[in-house]
Protein backbone atom coordinates (compact mmCIF):
# COMPACT_ATOMS: atom_id res chain seq x y z
CA UNK A 1 0.00 0.00 0.00
CA UNK A 2 2.95 2.05 1.38
CA UNK A 3 4.29 1.81 -2.57
CA UNK A 4 1.35 2.36 -4.18
CA UNK A 5 0.91 5.38 -2.59
CA UNK A 6 4.28 6.35 -3.23
CA UNK A 7 3.59 5.69 -6.80
CA UNK A 8 0.56 7.75 -7.26
CA UNK A 9 1.58 10.80 -5.52
CA UNK A 10 5.04 10.95 -7.42
CA UNK A 11 6.18 14.80 -8.33
CA UNK A 12 6.49 14.14 -11.82
CA UNK A 13 2.96 12.60 -12.76
CA UNK A 14 1.07 15.48 -10.30
CA UNK A 15 2.73 18.89 -10.34
CA UNK A 16 1.99 21.67 -12.57
CA UNK A 17 4.40 24.33 -11.83
CA UNK A 18 3.85 25.05 -8.19
CA UNK A 19 1.11 23.35 -7.92
CA UNK A 20 0.46 19.24 -6.47
CA UNK A 21 -2.67 18.07 -7.38
CA UNK A 22 -2.72 15.08 -4.62
CA UNK A 23 -5.59 15.73 -2.39
CA UNK A 24 -7.53 13.62 0.28
CA UNK A 25 -10.96 12.42 1.45
CA UNK A 26 -10.70 11.43 5.26
CA UNK A 27 -6.94 11.80 5.49
CA UNK A 28 -4.28 14.13 4.62
CA UNK A 29 -2.35 12.59 1.64
CA UNK A 30 1.48 13.28 3.69
CA UNK A 31 0.38 11.03 5.91
CA UNK A 32 -1.90 8.86 4.44
CA UNK A 33 -0.49 5.70 4.84
CA UNK A 34 0.35 6.40 8.64
CA UNK A 35 -3.22 7.26 8.91
CA UNK A 36 -4.15 3.78 7.07
CA UNK A 37 -2.64 1.79 8.97
CA UNK A 38 -3.79 3.83 12.45
CA UNK A 39 -7.02 3.25 11.07
CA UNK A 40 -6.61 -0.83 10.55
CA UNK A 41 -4.68 -1.60 13.76
CA UNK A 42 -7.86 0.53 15.53
CA UNK A 43 -10.40 -1.88 14.76
CA UNK A 44 -7.67 -4.81 14.56
CA UNK A 45 -7.94 -5.46 10.98
CA UNK A 46 -4.28 -5.54 9.75
CA UNK A 47 -4.72 -8.28 7.51
CA UNK A 48 -6.34 -9.26 4.46
CA UNK A 49 -6.59 -7.06 1.54
CA UNK A 50 -5.08 -3.79 2.71
CA UNK A 51 -6.48 -1.17 -0.38
CA UNK A 52 -8.32 -0.35 -3.50
CA UNK A 53 -6.89 1.57 -6.02
CA UNK A 54 -8.96 2.85 -8.83
CA UNK A 55 -8.54 4.81 -12.05
CA UNK A 56 -11.10 7.56 -12.69
CA UNK A 57 -10.26 8.73 -16.83
CA UNK A 58 -11.33 11.74 -17.99
CA UNK A 59 -11.60 12.13 -21.62
CA UNK A 60 -9.01 15.06 -23.33
CA UNK A 61 -12.11 16.21 -25.27
CA UNK A 62 -13.46 17.34 -21.61
CA UNK A 63 -11.16 20.44 -22.29
CA UNK A 64 -11.09 20.07 -17.75
CA UNK A 65 -8.58 21.77 -16.12
CA UNK A 66 -6.47 19.44 -13.49
CA UNK A 67 -8.19 21.24 -10.51
CA UNK A 68 -11.33 20.42 -12.44
CA UNK A 69 -10.15 16.85 -12.54
CA UNK A 70 -9.35 15.99 -8.76
CA UNK A 71 -12.11 17.86 -7.84
CA UNK A 72 -14.12 15.46 -9.75
CA UNK A 73 -12.29 12.76 -7.99
CA UNK A 74 -12.72 13.91 -4.62
CA UNK A 75 -16.56 14.19 -4.87
CA UNK A 76 -16.66 10.25 -6.17
CA UNK A 77 -14.57 9.41 -3.24
CA UNK A 78 -17.43 11.33 -0.66
CA UNK A 79 -19.94 9.82 -2.70
CA UNK A 80 -18.54 6.32 -2.98
CA UNK A 81 -16.44 5.94 0.23
CA UNK A 82 -18.06 8.15 2.67
CA UNK A 83 -16.43 7.00 5.97
CA UNK A 84 -13.07 5.76 4.25
CA UNK A 85 -9.52 7.13 3.89
CA UNK A 86 -9.24 8.05 -0.31
CA UNK A 87 -6.16 9.73 -1.77
CA UNK A 88 -7.45 11.14 -4.93
CA UNK A 89 -3.98 11.48 -7.31
CA UNK A 90 -4.47 13.43 -10.30
CA UNK A 91 -1.77 12.54 -13.00
CA UNK A 92 -0.80 15.16 -15.65
CA UNK A 93 1.80 12.98 -17.55
CA UNK A 94 -0.11 11.43 -20.06
CA UNK A 95 -2.03 12.09 -23.38
CA UNK A 96 -5.27 12.69 -21.05
CA UNK A 97 -5.88 13.76 -16.91
CA UNK A 98 -6.71 11.31 -14.79
CA UNK A 99 -7.29 10.27 -11.43
CA UNK A 100 -5.98 7.60 -9.53
CA UNK A 101 -7.97 6.83 -6.17
CA UNK A 102 -6.46 4.92 -3.10
CA UNK A 103 -8.84 3.59 -0.56
CA UNK A 104 -8.24 1.88 2.47
CA UNK A 105 -9.80 -0.98 3.42
CA UNK A 106 -10.89 -0.74 6.67
CA UNK A 107 -13.08 2.23 7.20
CA UNK A 108 -11.91 4.98 9.35
CA UNK A 109 -15.53 5.63 11.09
CA UNK A 110 -16.56 1.90 12.35
CA UNK A 111 -14.06 -0.12 11.14
CA UNK A 112 -16.38 -1.94 9.05
CA UNK A 113 -14.32 -3.93 5.88
CA UNK A 114 -14.89 -2.83 2.48
CA UNK A 115 -15.36 -5.13 0.00
CA UNK A 116 -15.73 -4.89 -4.20
CA UNK A 117 -17.80 -6.71 -6.72
CA UNK A 118 -19.00 -6.64 -10.15
CA UNK A 119 -22.34 -4.96 -9.36
CA UNK A 120 -20.19 -2.22 -6.74
CA UNK A 121 -17.91 -1.47 -9.45
CA UNK A 122 -21.29 -0.92 -11.95
CA UNK A 123 -22.64 1.26 -9.12
CA UNK A 124 -19.48 3.39 -9.20
CA UNK A 125 -19.63 3.97 -12.74
CA UNK A 126 -23.22 5.12 -12.59
CA UNK A 127 -22.33 7.76 -10.17
CA UNK A 128 -19.10 8.72 -11.88
CA UNK A 129 -22.13 9.39 -14.82
CA UNK A 130 -24.18 11.89 -12.46
CA UNK A 131 -21.26 13.43 -11.58
CA UNK A 132 -20.35 13.95 -14.91
CA UNK A 133 -23.52 15.13 -15.79
CA UNK A 134 -24.02 17.33 -13.20
CA UNK A 135 -20.62 19.48 -14.56
CA UNK A 136 -22.68 19.18 -17.95
CA UNK A 137 -19.98 16.32 -19.02
CA UNK A 138 -20.94 13.83 -21.87
CA UNK A 139 -20.96 9.89 -20.72
CA UNK A 140 -20.77 6.38 -22.42
CA UNK A 141 -23.92 5.39 -23.73
CA UNK A 142 -25.08 2.11 -21.31
CA UNK A 143 -24.16 -1.16 -23.09
CA UNK A 144 -27.25 -2.97 -24.37
CA UNK A 145 -28.31 -6.29 -22.99
CA UNK A 146 -27.99 -9.34 -25.03
CA UNK A 147 -31.22 -10.71 -26.53
CA UNK A 148 -32.32 -13.99 -25.60
CA UNK A 149 -30.35 -16.78 -28.07
CA UNK A 150 -32.65 -17.55 -30.83
CA UNK A 151 -34.21 -21.24 -30.21
CA UNK A 152 -34.20 -23.35 -33.55
CA UNK A 153 -37.00 -23.06 -35.89
CA UNK A 154 -38.33 -26.47 -36.52
CA UNK A 155 -37.52 -26.31 -40.23
CA UNK A 156 -33.88 -26.01 -38.87
CA UNK A 157 -33.92 -28.81 -36.80
CA UNK A 158 -35.51 -30.99 -39.48
CA UNK A 159 -33.20 -30.48 -41.53
CA UNK A 160 -30.40 -30.71 -39.40
CA UNK A 161 -32.30 -34.15 -38.50
CA UNK A 162 -31.69 -35.01 -42.65
CA UNK A 163 -27.47 -33.59 -42.37
CA UNK A 164 -29.07 -30.37 -44.61
CA UNK A 165 -28.18 -27.77 -41.88
CA UNK A 166 -24.91 -25.83 -42.71
CA UNK A 167 -25.52 -24.21 -39.19
CA UNK A 168 -25.37 -27.54 -37.50
CA UNK A 169 -22.50 -28.77 -39.69
CA UNK A 170 -20.17 -25.54 -38.56
CA UNK A 171 -20.63 -26.74 -34.94
CA UNK A 172 -19.59 -30.11 -35.50
CA UNK A 173 -17.16 -29.24 -37.23
CA UNK A 174 -15.78 -26.48 -34.29
CA UNK A 175 -16.24 -29.69 -32.08
CA UNK A 176 -14.53 -31.88 -33.79
CA UNK A 177 -11.56 -29.05 -33.72
CA UNK A 178 -12.09 -28.67 -30.14
CA UNK A 179 -11.22 -32.61 -29.73
CA UNK A 180 -8.48 -32.70 -31.31
CA UNK A 181 -6.76 -29.23 -30.41
CA UNK A 182 -4.71 -28.89 -27.40
CA UNK A 183 -4.11 -24.65 -27.23
CA UNK A 184 -5.37 -21.69 -29.16
CA UNK A 185 -2.93 -22.12 -32.18
CA UNK A 186 -3.95 -25.73 -32.93
CA UNK A 187 -7.71 -25.27 -32.54
CA UNK A 188 -7.64 -21.98 -34.85
CA UNK A 189 -5.20 -24.94 -37.49
CA UNK A 190 -7.90 -27.62 -36.80
CA UNK A 191 -10.84 -25.28 -37.70
CA UNK A 192 -9.58 -23.91 -40.49
CA UNK A 193 -8.60 -27.39 -42.20
CA UNK A 194 -11.96 -28.85 -41.13
CA UNK A 195 -13.74 -25.61 -42.38
CA UNK A 196 -12.18 -25.68 -45.74
CA UNK A 197 -12.92 -29.43 -46.42
CA UNK A 198 -16.60 -28.90 -45.45
CA UNK A 199 -16.42 -26.16 -48.26
CA UNK A 200 -14.94 -28.50 -50.75
CA UNK A 201 -17.42 -31.24 -49.73
CA UNK A 202 -20.15 -28.93 -50.30
CA UNK A 203 -18.96 -26.55 -53.45
CA UNK A 204 -21.60 -25.90 -55.36
CA UNK A 205 -20.94 -27.33 -59.33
Amino acid sequence: MQGVLKYVAQDHKTKWGDLKFVTGHNCVPQCAFTEMMTAKKRFRKTDGRQFYHFVQSVPEEDNLTPQEVNAIGLEFAAREFPDFEVVVATHLDTGHLHNHLVVNSVSCADGKKLHQNAADLQAHRDVNDEIRLKHGLSVLEKAKQHEKKKRMKPGEYQAGLRGESWKLDLIHVINEALEYADDRESFMLACAGRLLWYLRKHRRT
